[in-house]
C-alpha cells in the first residue's frame, strides 16, 4: 500500500470554462465524493500531483487530503482520472472518501512470474488474458500487485481467478475467468501448391462464307 499527502484548496467557481481557466494556470480541478455527504469541489497545483502518478497503480494509492485553511484531513482514493487522450494530460480528478476501518473495492494488477514448463519444454505460448482482478479489503491492506507463479503450467493448462489467494481481503471478480493460459505451439504446415497450367482457351474457328464459297457450293 502506498500513501501520499496532498494539499487541496476549495474550488468556489465551477463549470467547464472555469475548469479550463484553472488548467491554464497550472491547477487541476477535482471533486471528492463522501459517504452520503455533498461532493466537495477542489483544486490542486498540478506539480503537487506528480508523486501520486509515480506509482504503477495510482488508483490504489491512499491520499491524505489536507484541506487548506480548514485544518482538517480526509482520506481518499482515485475514483477516476480524466485525461486528454492524445497527449495524456490530466484534466480532472474524481476522488472517493474512505474510512480506514471500512472495506473498499479496488482493482489490483496481476503480475506473472517464471517461465511455464509448457513454454520451456513444450514449445507453447503463454497468453496473459486478464491483467487485473477486483478485490475488497481494508484500505491498509491494499496490495501493490498480485504475483502468480506460472512455472508449473503445461501446454493447455490455465490459471483462473479462483486460483488467486489473498492473506487479507477477498477476490470478487468472476472466479471462472481465465487469467493466463499456455497455448499449443504453432505448427507451420507446408502446403504444396499444385502447378497451375493455364491453357489458353482456343476460340472456335469461325468460317465466314464469302462470294467464292457460295459459288463453289452452287
Amino acid at each position: 500500500m502506498h500513501e501520499v499527502t496532498l494539499i487541496a484548496h476549495r474550488r468556489e467557481e465551477q463549470g467547464k470554462q472555469k475548469a479550463k481557466a484553472l488548467r491554464k494556470n497550472g491547477k487541476i480541478p477535482a471533486v471528492v465524493y463522501g459517504h452520503g455527504k455533498p461532493a466537495i469541489p477542489l483544486m490542486f497545483d498540478a506539480k503537487d500531483l506528480l508523486p501520486l502518478f509515480k506509482h504503477a497503480s495510482s488508483e490504489n494509492v491512499i491520499i491524505t487530503l489536507q484541506l487548506a485553511d480548514e485544518k482538517r484531513e480526509l482520506k481518499a482514493i482515485i475514483k477516476e482520472a480524466q485525461t486528454e487522450p492524445i497527449h495524456n494530460v490530466l484534466l480532472h480528478l474524481d476522488l472517493q472518501e474512505i474510512q480506514l476501518k471500512e472495506k473498499i473495492k479496488v482493482k489490483i494488477p496481476i503480475v506473472l512470474t517464471g517461465i511455464p514448463d509448457g513454454v520451456k519444454n513444450g514449445g507453447g505460448i503463454l497468453e496473459h488474458i486478464l491483467d487485473q482482478v477486483e478485490i475488497t479489503c481494508l484500505p491498509a491492506d491494499i496490495p501493490d500487485q498480485i504475483t502468480l507463479d506460472v512455472q508449473h503450467l503445461r501446454v493447455g493448462q490455465s490459471l483462473h481467478v479462483s486460483d488467486v489467494k489473498l492473506e487479507k481481503g477477498e477476490v470478487v471478480s468472476d472466479p471462472s475467468k481465465v487469467i493466463t493460459t499456455v497455448l499449443p505451439p504453432i505448427v507451420e504446415t507446408a502446403v504444396a501448391e499444385a502447378p497451375v497450367v493455364a491453357e489458353e482457351a482456343k476460340e472456335p474457328e469461325v468460317i465466314v462464307k464469302g462470294k467464292k464459297d457460295e459459288e463453289t457450293a452452287e
